[in-house]
C-alpha cells in the first residue's frame, strides 16, 4: 500500500526463529542477508552496495532484506551493529517495515530501538489478548512510551470473538485499524504471493 502511494519501501524479515516465511510469501530466494551485510559494513563500508543485499520484489518500489537465510546464521547477527544496517538503508527508503517475530531477544530489542512505531497484531480471543498484554507490559518495562505502540485487530468480525471495545479496555493503546476476516482472499494471497491490496483492491480487507 505504501509503495502504491509512491513511497520507497524496504521490508525486513528479522524473525530468527521462523526463518524464510516472508521470502516464501513474496516468492523470493535471497542469496544475502543482514548477517552478511553486517560483515561487509564492518570490513568494507565504502565498497558496500545496497543492491548486493536487497532483493527486488515484483511490486513497484518494494525491496526485501532477510535477517538470516538459515537458523545457524543467527549467531552472526550482532545487536550492537544493527544501527549501522539501518543507517546504511535509511537514505534510500521512505519506510522500513520490519517483522521482528515474537521473542524478546537482543537483536529484536536492538531493532526496536531503531523504530519510530511499534505495531502489535492481536486477534479477538482471550489467549491473543493475554499474549499481547504480556508483550505490552514488557515493552513498557523497557521504557518504550505508550505513544509509540499501536494495535491492529485482525479478524475483527469473527463470530464469538471478543469485541474491540473489550480489547481496548484491557490493552491501553490505540487500535488504529480493524481488519475483517476474509480467509479465502488471504489464503489466495499467501499461496499466490500477491498481496491482497494488489489481488483484490476492492475487498473489505
Amino acid at each position: 500500500s505504501l509503495a502504491q502511494a509512491g513511497k520507497r519501501v524496504c521490508v525486513i524479515d528479522l524473525d530468527t526463529q521462523v526463518v524464510g516465511d516472508m521470502a516464501h510469501m513474496l516468492g523470493l530466494t535471497p542469496q544475502k542477508c543482514i548477517a552478511d551485510l553486517m560483515n561487509f559494513l564492518a570490513k568494507q563500508p565504502q565498497l558496500t552496495k545496497k543492491q548486493d543485499f536487497v532483493v527486488k520484489t515484483k511490486f513497484h518500489n518494494v525491496d526485501f532484506l532477510a535477517g538470516v537465510l538459515k537458523p545457524q546464521q543467527s549467531g552472526y547477527l550482532f545487536p550492537e551493529k544493527l544501527s549501522d544496517v539501518f543507517d546504511f538503508l535509511d537514505k534510500d527508503y521512505d519506510y522500513i517495515v520490519m517483522d521482528g517475530g515474537k521473542s524478546f531477544n537482543d537483536i529484536f530489542l536492538s531493532a526496536l530501538n531503531q523504530a519510530n512505531l511499534i505495531i502489535l497484531a492481536v486477534t479477538p480471543d482471550v489467549l491473543s489478548v493475554y499474549q499481547t498484554k504480556w508483550a505490552l507490559d514488557t515493552l513498557l518495562s523497557l521504557h518504550f512510551p505508550l505513544s509509540m505502540i499501536k494495535l491492529v485487530l485482525n479478524r475483527a468480525e469473527s463470530l464469538s470473538s471478543i469485541s474491540w471495545q473489550e480489547i481496548r479496555v484491557n490493552l491501553p493503546v490505540d487500535i488504529i485499524e480493524r481488519f475483517p476476516s476474509e480467509g479465502k482472499l488471504v489464503n489466495r494471497a499467501l499461496n499466490q504471493g500477491i498481496p491482497v491490496v494488489v489481488d483484490a483492491p476492492r475487498s473489505k480487507i
